[in-house]
């Protein structure tokens, strides 16, 4: 089937291997590792990066929602999987029949996911999420204990875990290094508080890919004992240590010269007549557009890789269709292979040029019209 899409984003496991050996290394046997494989496995296919995992001695997956979840079970995925984000309480019978393991995080969803489990004779695992500072899902701190001894008599939930989330732990700021620490004692805090009333689940994590390599001695130690490094294993540190610098990113985005064209000066390309030839130059038509991930902010601003030599976009950024100005390129032809992402064009240096702080944004962004290959 792969012959037939108009793009590619060929996934080397080799690479996808080497950094998660490069992680493990790092925080050591003892310490459980759970891959974010959310978001279509970051715009890598969460099937085929989690089949992988499988093998590399990934102890747990993230995914994002109940949707997610059930696509790696039903492709046959038994590692334990966490459904990071906050679930719909209406959603409790599916949750509980899904085998998975779920964030609690409010009271309703606590308590409808109880009666569920308890309709079905079953015992669900549970992470509560912890708001130290993001601002968004999660039990505030100081209301953690409470909601934990009101968990505690809920008998078919197995609270297996607790976590929260950074806000600012990829920053170098010192006022948000600060902020993060601050996040960093205080869950510190309420991790003692349950140590001593008895109530400290299993697992504990808060270190993303950013904290895990700023903050690593902060949060891979102590209470802690799960990490969840999700765009560090991707290829792209956020945060930059000497132990990082063996990772590369596992993927490349293809696609093909499908028309070119000599172009007289004076004619226009593209919606809204927005470019125009300043003189004869020859255009080449690539298949494919923002419906694949192509970011509209590239256009006259975004470059693609032929030949080895770097080619402007021209012209606007269609649904299907976008157009690069080959004219200095010698001997392009129909059916080239063009480099979107990859080792000659970082997806950093993408999201540099459309103003994104975060590389992830063009990683995620890839539909499902975009081949996944996976190369060995």
């Amino acid at each position: 089937m792969a012959g037939i899409y108009m793009a590619e984003a060929r996934i080397d496991l080799t690479r996808l291997r080497k950094n998660i050996q490069i992680v493990r290394d790092r925080i050591g046997k003892s310490m459980k590792m759970l891959f974010p494989v959310k978001a279509d496995g970051y715009g890598h296919g969460a099937v085929g990066i989690s089949k992988e995992s499988e093998k590399l001695g990934v102890d747990y997956l993230g995914v994002a929602n109940l949707f997610e979840a059930l696509e790696l079970r039903k492709s046959g995925i038994k590692l334990p999987i966490l459904i990071l984000s906050a679930s719909r309480p209406e959603l409790a019978d599916e949750l509980v029949e899904s085998d998975v393991t779920i964030t609690v995080s409010t009271v309703e969803m606590m308590r409808s996911l109880q009666a569920a489990a308890k309709r079905a004779g079953k015992i669900v695992k549970g992470h509560v999420k912890v708001d130290t500072g993001m601002g968004r899902n999660g039990v505030l701190v100081d209301e953690t204990p409470q909601f934990m001894k009101e968990l505690s008599t809920c008998s078919h939930i197995d609270v297996e875990g607790i976590f929260s989330h950074f806000s600012v732990s990829y920053s170098e700021n010192p006022d948000d290094q600060a902020f993060t620490r601050q996040q960093i004692s205080s869950f510190n805090g309420l991790l003692k508080i349950l140590d001593k009333s008895g109530s400290l689940p299993k697992l504990r994590h808060i270190a993303n890919s950013s904290a895990l390599v700023q903050f690593e001695e902060e949060v891979a130690t102590s209470y802690y004992n799960m990490v969840r490094p999700g765009v560090l294993i991707y290829g792209y540190p956020e945060i930059r240590k000497p132990w990082t610098e063996g990772i590369q990113p596992p993927m490349s985005l293809i696609t093909w010269v499908i028309a070119q064209k000599k172009m007289p000066a004076g004619r226009f390309i593209g919606y809204g007549r927005k470019y125009q030839t300043p003189s004869e130059r020859i255009i080449a038509t690539l298949p494919v557009g923002y419906a694949d991930g192509i970011n509209p902010k590239m256009a006259q601003l975004g470059e693609v890789v032929l030949h080895g030599r770097r080619a402007p976009f021209v012209g606007g950024i269609s649904m299907d269709q976008l157009t690069i100005d080959v004219t200095d390129i010698p001997d392009v032809n129909v059916g080239d292979e063009v480099e979107l992402i990859g080792d000659s064009l970082h997806a950093e240096e993408i999201a540099q040029t459309v103003g994104a702080k975060f590389t992830e944004i063009v990683l995620t962004a890839l539909s499902r019209r975009v081949a996944r290959i996976y190369l060995d």
